[in-house]
């Protein structure tokens, strides 16, 4: 009786390691998705304020590449661009001075649905599906705001 006691303790703490593992697994997972949709965000946001200049900033359907943000440089950039775009659930950029190449990207961070949309001449709209939950950020381009409200 006393080993059949000890075999079903034994039991009853294996299923309980191995169910607290998993829970312990998903919400590391779930808290990893998380934070790389914040960082795929500001990532995004960073890089549109600090090129914010009249006419550099565009978003372009780029075939295999869906929309992408195209960002064209000045200064002692010009002739550079910058493409940001959602790909193979992750976030990618590439620095490049022609045009866009899988070859030259860098990945960002993992995200399993991304989506880029122009709302308007001054509003980039961009979506995030992560765990069931969907994220929407609207980045302003500043300058194409003020050019429109002169107007």
């Amino acid at each position: 009786m006393v080993t059949l006691l000890l075999i079903l303790f034994s039991v009853i703490m294996s299923i309980l390691v191995f169910e607290g593992s998993n829970t312990y697994k998903k919400i590391l997972d779930d808290k990893n998705s998380e934070e790389n949709a914040r960082i795929a965000m500001s990532f995004i946001n960073m890089k549109i304020k600090q090129n914010d200049i009249a006419g550099k900033i565009t978003v372009e359907n780029k075939n295999d590449f869906g929309n992408t943000i195209i960002i064209s440089y000045g200064g002692e950039e010009e002739g550079l661009f910058s493409y940001i775009y959602f790909k193979n659930n992750a976030l990618f950029e590439c620095y490049s001075d022609g045009e866009l190449n899988d070859e030259l990207s860098t990945k960002i961070v993992d995200i399993k649905n991304g989506k880029i949309e122009k709302v308007n001449d001054y509003l980039i709209k961009i979506q995030l599906d992560e765990n069931l939950r969907t994220l929407n950020r609207f980045c302003s381009i500043r300058t194409g705001f003020e050019r429109n409200s002169k107007q």
